[in-house]
């Protein structure tokens, strides 16, 4: 028999597991040594073989108990003096560690204690006394951060530097049972509530900067991490218990393997490749569990073939855009809808559209926002304020916008955006509105949309001029589209009736070709993608409040995927398939959401027909 060798020209490598994305991905949970007594709420602090668990719920029979793990087992050891739970602050390690806030059997504490590996001794307390804070650091350097002095929660940070606290910034959104993981230089914050939130904050020593939202919004979490770049969250409740597990790795959240005892109100010790969980709510737990990622690890990478002699099966890597899923990101400075996109995931660009809170009447904006991966920035405005304009970009620093509407006039003025301000350049040969625009700065698509009745008219930009080409074959408005001048698809919108439609066409840069229709009728979407085999369109309406959907086109079929977090209609879109960024919209009103759908690398098991 032929070797595969052989036949292909090179040969498979044989692994044993699946290739992972980082080392943390490869990791996961097993069990470990069980507390002598069940309870949750404590705090904790020290690493993987050498942690401390002290406090707990309930307070009268738990709140001052501590127990010290060695990798194996858990031994009780010299209480606190004052006994208290609700998730009191930890930092240190088992020979020198600090517990510090909490509630105790009447109120709450700023009450701070010190461990010398044998007994608490009471030091200089906290300025402002809480609960449910979150905690990190060692005993001579500790932060406290957020928690419920007393409702409504607090945003408040304090830095003890082995004497006293001193209050510093605070945390950009107040909250009680989150999570603090890393050192008073360099530190995250994450989690918490009310509401239950994923919101996630980065610590540099002075200040606290917003980031990307944990995949999964929850409070009364725990965690492991030693910086701002590296954590781990695990458990904590949803609305219920979860053993959901995500890595931080400085910009984004990975779900990683779950726990195998979903709990909330746990705590939690050690690094993001080597933690450790122990205790919780409900029928107060024993349990521990440690995380382990193994220290040599096969990297992932795009189009890579191997065989899993594990499971026995060829497999192949490829970007699962399938399984991509839509996260919030910063928020427009102002919120509105009939606005102007592209660019890329990283550099964005927004302009003009309507301020209102609704139709009919819509003030109208020139205001332009570029993005930066993180959060938008104001720059300079359009020179000619409008609605639903269109546009082409290859980032947020090379632009066109045309067409749009400033009421009651369609437009076809056209601006070109070179980083710094717009300039007007040569106009569409028809104004109008609604319609569907892609591209470049100096190769552009504008199709179909809105005069006095929907039109079918296509243009193509060459960076000078617009010139009229083939038609598309069903007349309408409100589409939208993605891909170049010479491959790329169109799709939805309403006729002239108005009626939605699902209609797609292809275009091959000389004639449009109707495929596969969308799997539901509507418009007013926001689009993404690179040619006539490759887009997203998500969003959208037939009204009241918009759609969440997003459907994802292959070349022959569309296929529904995750949803938006915020459904709604008359939104921008940016990027590819597996990088895409949605921002704006219309939904019950304007909205300023932003938010962005990653498809990460997976591998997928060959089969054979």
């Amino acid at each position: 028999m032929a070797k595969y060798s052989d036949i292909k020209g090179f040969t498979v490598q044989t692994l044993s597991t699946d290739t992972v994305a980082s080392q943390v991905a490869g990791g996961a949970w097993a069990s470990g040594g069980d507390l002598n007594t069940g309870r949750g709420q404590g705090g904790g602090t020290g690493t993987q073989t050498a942690a401390l668990y002290f406090g707990g719920d309930p307070v009268g029979s738990n709140g001052a108990l501590n127990e010290e793990y060695n990798g194996t087992s858990w031994t009780e050891k010299a209480d606190l003096n004052t006994g208290r739970g609700n998730n009191l602050g930890g930092a240190g390690t088992t020979t020198a560690a600090l517990g510090f806030g909490g509630y105790g059997p009447s109120s709450t504490l700023a009450n701070n204690e010190s461990w010398n590996g044998s007994a608490w001794t009471e030091v200089n307390d906290l300025n402002e006394a809480r609960q449910a804070l979150g905690g990190c650091g060692v005993s001579t350097a500790a932060m406290a951060a957020g928690g419920q002095p007393r409702p409504p929660q607090t945003a408040n940070t304090e830095l003890f530097d082995g004497s006293s606290w001193t209050e510093v910034n605070n945390l950009n959104t107040a909250r009680e049972e989150l999570c603090a993981r890393g050192t008073t230089t360099s530190a995250v914050a994450f989690g918490g509530t009310p509401p239950i939130t994923g919101k996630t904050e980065t610590w540099d020593g002075t200040s606290w900067t917003e980031t990307t939202d944990m995949n999964t919004a929850r409070s009364a979490l725990d965690g492991a991490g030693d910086s701002s770049t590296s954590a781990l969250a695990f458990g904590g409740t949803t609305g219920s218990n979860s053993a959901l597990t995500e890595n931080w790795d400085g910009s984004s959240w990975t779900e990683v393997a779950d726990l195998a005892t979903a709990r909330t109100g746990a705590a939690g010790a050690g690094t993001s490749p080597l933690a450790v969980a122990f205790g919780g709510n409900t029928s107060p737990k024993t349990q521990t569990e440690e995380f382990t990622a193994p220290a040599t690890f096969n990297q992932i990478q795009e189009g890579q073939l191997f065989f899993n002699s594990t499971a026995n099966a060829f497999k192949e890597t490829i970007t699962d855009i399938p399984g991509a899923t839509w996260a919030s990101s910063g928020s427009l400075n102002t919120a509105r809808y009939g606005l102007m996109g592209g660019g890329t995931q990283t550099s964005a660009i927004a302009a003009g559209g309507s301020i209102d809170s609704g139709p009919p009447t819509a003030p109208i904006t020139t205001d332009t926002e570029l993005y930066n991966g993180s959060s938008w920035t104001e720059v300079n405005n359009l020179n000619t304020e409008r609605e639903f304009p269109q546009g082409a970009a290859a980032s947020s620093t090379a632009a066109i916008a045309f067409a749009g509407y400033d009421s009651p006039n369609n437009l076809a003025i056209n601006e070109s955006w070179n980083g710094t301000n717009w300039t007007e350049v040569n106009d569409l040969n028809t104004a109008r509105r609604y319609l569907a625009g892609f591209g470049t700065q100096t190769a552009a698509l504008a199709a179909g949309g809105l005069t006095s009745t929907g039109v079918n008219n296509v243009e193509t930009w060459d960076g000078t001029n617009w010139t009229e080409v083939s038609e598309i074959n069903t007349t309408r408005y409100a589409l939208m589209g993605a891909g170049t001048t010479t491959s790329a698809i169109v799709y939805g919108g309403q006729t002239s009736g108005p009626t939605y439609v699902d209609n797609a066409e292809t275009w091959d840069g000389s004639s449009w070709t109707e495929v596969s229709d969308l799997n539901e009728t509507k418009g007013y979407m926001g689009a993404s993608g690179t040619s006539s085999t490759d887009a997203l369109a998500f969003g959208g309406q037939p009204p009241p409040n918009g759609l969440a959907t997003t459907e994802f086109w292959n070349g022959s079929s569309w296929t529904e995927l995750n949803n938006l977090g915020t459904a709604r209609s008359i939104l921008a879109g940016a990027g590819t398939t597996s990088s895409a960024l949605a921002f704006g919209g219309y939904s019950t009103a304007r909205v300023g959401t932003t938010e962005e759908w990653t498809a990460n690398l997976s591998n997928k098991t060959i089969t054979a027909s």
